[in-house]
């Protein structure tokens, strides 16, 4: 069964990441189809996956292009939310 992303839940969660993670969220769009990305702020979440205003490297558009970085995996509880978020965090090159 798929989760149910609440308003309270959504909530939280963007909260949680723009306040704690900016670097992340940061991290996980330049590493998932947006390298030149200067910022990425989460806007929600939802059965597509996150969803990020971005801001282009040197560009100077007052608007963000919004970019919805998919789920790696199916979110099926709360809990999976974290896991998945997680995964989409880019491996350190050796």
């Amino acid at each position: 069964m798929a989760y149910a992303f609440t308003d309270d839940v959504i909530a939280a969660v963007v909260a949680h990441m723009n306040g704690d993670h900016v670097d992340d969220q940061l991290a996980i769009v330049r590493a998932h189809g947006r390298p030149t990305a200067a910022s990425a702020t989460l806007v929600t979440i939802g059965a597509d996956g996150l969803a990020f205003d971005v801001q282009e490297a040197g560009g100077d558009r007052a608007v963000a292009e919004r970019v919805t970085v998919p789920w790696p995996v199916p979110i099926e509880e709360r809990a999976d939310i974290r896991r998945a978020v997680v995964l989409l965090m880019p491996r350190p090159q050796h």
